[in-house]
Formats: structure tokens, C-alpha cells, sequence
């Protein structure tokens, strides 16, 4: 059995799987909204705040062909 760390075991998937971010999360996901991306993104923060995992969820909804619902982000 092979080990798998817990940060990629229970890696949120989601903006609302997301825990302690409310204000960031909110922040990108009006930004998604309203179609206004920024070209760039600095997160910062110390180790195992959810930087890695904020930035794959936002780049997943960026890059989004077919949403769902925009509204219900």
C-alpha cells in the first residue's frame, strides 16, 4: 500500500470545499462572475493555507468551457 500525504489525499476540489478563505474565495469568485480576470495572481500565505489549492480550483474554473451555473459558484 502505497502512502499518500494528506494535503493531496484531501485536497479541496471546490471554491466551497475551501475552509478559512471566505474573503479570497469570494474575492475570485465575483471576479469569475463578472467575466473580469486578472492576468495574474500573487497568493501568499504560510505553508498549508490552501495557496496550491486555491490556484488549481481558479484555474480550473478560468479555464471552464462549458459552466454549469456562473451564479452558483
Amino acid at each position: 500500500m502505497a502512502y499518500t500525504a494528506l494535503y493531496r489525499k484531501f485536497r479541496p476540489k471546490t471554491f466551497s470545499e475551501v475552509v478559512g478563505q471566505d474573503h479570497v474565495i469570494q474575492t475570485l469568485k465575483n471576479q469569475i462572475k463578472t467575466g473580469r480576470v486578472g492576468h495574474a495572481y500573487l497568493l501568499t500565505g504560510g505553508r498549508g493555507t490552501g495557496k496550491t489549492s486555491t490556484a488549481k480550483i481558479l484555474a480550473r474554473a478560468i479555464n471552464c468551457l462549458n459552466p454549469k451555473d456562473r451564479r452558483a459558484m
